[in-house]
């Protein structure tokens, strides 16, 4: 835990604090500056902190930047922030305001208080005396700046810095800008980008957003996609993107050159995992329809993988021409294939491994929560037997495969990962400020990886997780919240006022007041009488962040009007009209539990021949029906949902990606 100085501490006080309470960092130092003993940082410090006392008002000023820009140095950044706290800028002079600045703001960016160093960045008095700095001093403002908002989400402000800091570098410096002002730009909402490739005040930023928009367009098709993104260049000849191109779009010819010609599907036709299988091979064919073109239209060959060993199975996929292997989906079929000794195709698994230490917790993927996923036949359009069977004609089998060197034989692991939304919602949670977190959950197995995960990720962040409510049924929502709100305590303690005043006073009862956010799993039958019973018990003013499993992709105004205000992450699938999506619709009878699954089967698709570009480029984004895809070092893919919120009971998506700021704590 980091240990954080009293915010108003007196100039008489500090040096004796300071020397009683000097932290261990939490933060791994990414600079070479040497590394200092704890006693003589601490001994260095305190001495600084003496001048300040002794000194004059711009002494003392000068001595706590000193200090707070040695700590900063030295990876101690909570104890640098804690330090400037006492520092009044407006009593400072221009020149010493421009110093503290540039150190306060770096600081806070350090030590996590990205709300304080954006409100630093984008100070009236910064403005105007920008005129002042020097071109060097400019650049590091203007970094800072963009990197603080595009943390905030505030996507906007930072690609209006970026913008602006790309005047001020030279052609070498360029590209890693270029490459920040992209991760921006495919973070926006469609009608944000819309906006901004319409603003006439500034066309650099209106043509960035229209090689954005053009990419996102054709990002199922990668010929197609290459084909706009080189007509945009022909139109901008002289535009910085022109000139220092995304890396993900620099690789587009190569991707196509040698994507695969032949996939093998391996999914189970029967058995527990078979309803799950068809829902996913559904998801994954619909993508296939719907995007198929004669650039890129490969062969599938589908196989069952309880039919045979999946070692098996897979060597006969390769021997009957595949390129590329997507499946298995059974957890121990993923873990048969990790153990091989060599892969001589890429994989494609619809499953995680499980993860080897506490730490990481393992993954559990098609988590739906307490919802029973019956069997199901797939009724799309053009989908013949299953079986080592092709979904186009057998002509494109023969076809000789093109070099696949860049798809280097490997185990890509990808699935609907319940940890993924708890992660995100304790990064969520933290950027808004909050720092004491209470989980409410259901005492099943499924429910238990998500809290590890929330609990990793927010203590990871220094959060403290103050209260865990496990709930089993219906009617004990009401005991456990009371319980865990203390509000039974309140209620005690009155009782036992009024047997020592024998008097009756009005008493309202009081919950905790340590709690900042809640961390909800429940379904939607749950979360309704969960969301009323904490109101009941005072809590209805805590912020709720929920996982996906709240809402199943049908609206219920009526029953739903108690979740108002709950925040929750999503599938983009439940609120995309897409091309895959009216397929499903038309073609199957999915109940509400397969929406995930669908989704998951297109991204399937949509994934296979950007593996390269994930593994190679870390900083690539895939923008999928489950959310936006990375890929991590060792070949799993995570996802980040979509943020939506129940207003009049019906679930909204946020299109304003920009992170709120929580209300100052009590």
């Amino acid at each position: 835990m980091r240990n954080n100085l009293a915010r108003a501490l007196s100039v008489l006080t500090l040096g004796v604090i300071l020397t009683a309470c000097a932290p261990q960092t939490t933060r791994t130092d990414s600079t070479d500056t040497p590394k200092t003993s704890a006693q003589q940082l601490e001994r260095e410090v305190s001495q600084l902190v003496d001048k300040a006392r002794q000194g004059s008002a711009d002494e003392r000023v000068t001595y706590l930047l000193q200090a707070a820009d040695l700590l900063h140095e030295q990876a101690q950044d909570d104890w640098a922030f804690s330090l400037l706290q006492p520092l009044s800028p407006q009593a400072m002079s221009d020149a010493q305001y421009l110093t503290y600045l540039q150190s306060y703001s770096a600081i806070a960016y350090a030590s996590d208080h990205f709300f304080a160093a954006r409100d630093a960045l984008t100070s009236n008095r910064l403005e105007q005396l920008w005129r002042n700095l020097t071109p060097d001093q400019q650049r590091d403002l203007l970094e800072l700046r963009a990197q603080t908002n595009s943390v905030l989400g505030d996507y906007q402000a930072s690609l209006a810095a970026r913008v602006e800091l790309g005047y001020l570098l030279g052609r070498d410096e360029l590209y890693l800008n270029n490459e920040a002002i992209w991760q921006d730009l495919m973070s926006l909402s469609g009608d944000e980008l819309a906006t901004l490739a319409n603003n006439p005040d500034s066309p650099t930023l209106g043509r960035w957003a229209e090689l954005a928009q053009v990419t996102r367009d054709s990002a199922a098709n990668l010929n197609r996609q290459l084909e706009r993104v080189d007509l945009w260049r022909m139109q901008n000849p002289t535009h910085p993107a022109n000139l220092e191109l995304p890396s993900d779009l620099q690789l587009l010819g190569q991707l196509i050159a040698r994507q695969p010609k032949t996939i093998a599907l391996l999914l189970p036709q029967s058995g527990r995992l078979a309803g799950a299988a068809s829902a996913v091979r559904d998801g994954f064919l619909a993508a296939y329809f719907a995007e198929r073109s004669a650039e890129q239209s490969p062969t599938i060959r589908q196989y069952d993988t309880e039919s045979a060993d999946i070692n098996q199975l897979y060597d006969q996929a390769v021997s009957d021409g595949a390129e590329l292997v997507v499946g298995p989906l059974a957890k121990e079929n993923v873990d048969a294939l990790a153990q091989r000794a060599a892969l001589s195709v890429p994989v494609l698994a619809l499953n995680y491994r499980e993860q080897p230490s506490k730490q990481n917790a393992p993954i559990t993927s098609i988590n739906l929560g307490e919802l029973t996923i019956p069997q199901m036949q797939p009724k799309l359009p053009g989908v013949i037997s299953l079986g080592a069977s092709a979904a186009t004609p057998d002509n494109n089998a023969q076809t000789t495969p093109a070099d696949n060197s860049l798809f280097a034989p490997a185990l890509y692991q990808f699935g609907l990962a319940a940890e993924d939304e708890a992660r995100q919602i304790a990064r969520h949670a933290h950027l808004q400020g909050h720092r004491r977190a209470m989980i409410i959950a259901p005492d099943i197995d499924w429910a238990e990886r998500s809290i590890d995960a929330f609990i990793g990720q927010w203590q990871q962040l220094d959060g403290e997780v103050v209260a865990l409510s496990r709930y089993v049924g219906a009617g004990d929502y009401s005991d456990v919240l009371k319980r865990t709100l203390l509000v039974d305590d309140s209620e005690r303690r009155h009782s036992e006022l009024r047997k020592i005043i024998y008097t009756n006073t009005h008493f309202e009862p009081r919950r905790r007041k340590d709690v900042e956010m809640i961390f909800l799993i429940a379904n939607p039958p749950q979360a309704r009488q969960i969301k009323p019973t904490l109101a009941f018990h005072y809590a209805g003013d805590i912020p709720v962040y929920a996982t996906s499993q709240i809402y199943n992709g049908t609206d219920n105004p009526k029953a739903d009007r108690d979740l108002n205000g709950i925040r929750f992450n999503t599938l983009p699938w439940l609120f995309a009209d897409t091309p895959e999506a009216q397929s499903i619709k038309a073609n199957t009878d999915a109940p509400p539990a397969y929406e995930r699954l669908h989704a998951m089967g297109a991204d399937a698709y949509h994934l296979y021949p950007r593996l390269p570009q994930l593994k190679h480029l870390p900083q690539t984004r895939v923008l999928g029906a489950t959310g936006t895809l990375s890929m991590q070092q060792d070949g799993r893919i995570v996802r980040e949902q979509i943020w939506a919120e129940f207003d009049g009971g019906v679930a909204t998506p946020i299109s304003n990606s920009a992170i709120e700021r929580a209300n100052p704590r009590k």
